[in-house]
């Protein structure tokens, strides 16, 4: 694993800050900012399309120790904004291991920090509630950074099913003996949900949000 340790900031719409160090993607991102309290399963997090427009806390101290694979996506994708963790593994081990998560992260494009406080965050935000929030590793000043929170664009009313609905139709065949064929339409549908169904029989054809009945 091949973490960069380089300056990054986290800013809140309200001031609060939080200094760390980069340890994916470098640049800078914003979004609503929440946690997940999950002890495995960091990659189908980052995966899941609910996630689409936020940047996610990990309240478990220690990340990226099993690295990630195909298997565990969610989605074809990452979508979260950007990734902030206690404390990212420096070291990777699993039987399953197709790449570390700081290269998956880098790949992508997602900017991540690490070192800063999560618990202290997450106190703040399950206190004051869910806010904007920007990510960076090249803007680290506090009031610059806060501001762009500020003016990022809010999650209530956003529009987000176009951005991560299939570009195309796709079928996902049923477990044994087919017993319906039922259509999904994928405003954010997750693999695990469509594996769920495919074990009662069920072959889904998923299309796209916007497809016509």
């Amino acid at each position: 694993m091949r973490l960069n340790n380089n300056p990054g900031l986290l800013a809140l719409e309200d001031g609060r800050t939080f200094r760390g160090r980069s340890w994916a993607a470098e640049g800078e991102a914003c979004g609503e900012m929440v946690f997940n309290t999950s002890m495995t399963g960091y990659q189908e997090v980052l995966t899941d399309p609910s996630y689409a427009g936020q940047i996610v806390c990990m309240t478990y101290p220690l990340i990226g120790n099993y690295g990630v694979n195909q298997a565990d996506e969610e989605s074809a994708r990452p979508w979260v904004e950007g990734f902030v963790v206690r404390e990212a593994s420096r070291v990777a081990s699993n039987w399953r291991l197709d790449e570390t998560l700081d290269d998956y992260l880098r790949r992508w494009k997602i900017v991540a920090i690490e070192g800063i406080d999560t618990r202290a965050l997450v106190r703040h935000i399950r206190d004051k509630g869910a806010m904007r929030a920007c990510i960076s590793t090249v803007d680290l000043d506090d009031a610059s950074l806060v501001e762009k929170a500020l003016n990022s664009p809010p999650m209530e009313n956003r529009e987000l099913a176009s951005v991560v609905t299939t570009d195309a139709p796709y079928t996902f065949k049923s477990e044994g003996d087919e017993r319906f064929h039922v259509v999904c339409y994928d405003f954010g549908v997750k693999r695990n949900s469509l594996r769920q169904l495919a074990k009662l029989g069920w072959r889904i054809t998923v299309v796209a949000a916007a497809t016509q009945a």
